[in-house]
């Protein structure tokens, strides 16, 4: 499978109907896009949430958005069928622990995580073919959870764009601070607001007349009010992917150059939602 850029354009979970195990805040709040809004269990029993879809669907992705689960925590993904497992993740841990020659002994506790200190966490699985399911299932584990419930704000699921050939060299991503410094009578500086968001820009500069029709037909069903996942370095894991892997909706008109004979390129930039 290609480690080039992915984006999830179509998030069918957000047709789907949701339900879970439990529900401190409702379970349809991982449809909305605002930062205000997720999932809460109301403890941190076994916790699971099911999504059937409006009809069979193909799906070769799914991510788990802006969660709270612990280190010690675990999530299963599962795609059916008609009732049957069409697809297993098995119990997979999120967090990514510091490899030793990061952890420091008698500084970092041990089972520290490095992604911990970004400001949304995120699991996501990617598999080398479609599968046909009419429904998925996340079961989470995290009984020491600190919190003492488990959050989920988003999840987005469906099939994954990746082109051919990579983006260019030349990728930004910026952190947008929301902050800003501001002189008081005094003299004192004082921050007001805070918060970040990422922004992303790169162009795709060798698209063929296949790859050109494929990102085509994907971002004209996707207008810049609805929300994609993109993710650059895909299963890199670490800071790199995590930094450069969010929610976002496309800042940029969609526009194409013919550069060369049967070649096309674009440039495109999403902002975090």
């Amino acid at each position: 499978m290609s480690s080039n850029l992915r984006i999830i354009f179509d998030n069918i979970s957000d047709t789907a109907s949701l339900t879970a195990t439990s529900e401190a805040l409702p379970i349809d709040y991982v449809k909305r896009a605002g930062r205000s809004y997720a999932w809460r269990s109301t403890d941190v029993g076994e916790q699971t949430i099911n999504g059937t879809f409006t009809s069979p669907s193909y799906i070769n992705s799914l991510a788990v958005l802006r969660h709270n689960i612990s280190a010690s925590g675990t999530v299963r993904i599962e795609f059916l069928l008609s009732g049957s497992v069409v697809y297993d993740s098995g119990d997979v841990f999120p967090s990514e622990l510091k490899p030793l020659g990061e952890w420091v002994v008698g500084v970092d506790p041990w089972g520290t995580s490095s992604l911990s200190l970004l400001p949304t966490q995120q699991f996501v699985i990617w598999l080398d073919n479609v599968r046909l399911a009419d429904s998925y299932r996340i079961t989470i584990n995290d009984a020491s959870n600190p919190d003492s419930y488990i959050q989920v704000g988003r999840i987005f699921a469906g099939q994954y764009y990746s082109p051919e050939i990579n983006a260019e060299y030349g990728l930004q991503l910026e952190w947008q601070d929301f902050g800003e410094n501001r002189r008081t009578e005094s003299g004192s500086l004082r921050t007001i607001n805070t918060g970040f968001a990422r922004r992303v820009s790169f162009g795709l500069d060798i698209l063929s007349p296949q790859e050109f029709s494929r990102l085509t037909l994907a971002v004209a069903r996707t207008p810049k009010e609805n929300d994609i996942y993109i993710n650059i370095y895909p299963e890199q894991g670490g800071v790199l992917e995590a930094s450069h892997a969010f929610l976002a909706k496309r800042e940029s008109n969609y526009q194409t150059v013919n550069n060369q004979f049967d070649s096309f390129s674009n440039q495109l930039t999403f902002n975090e939602v």
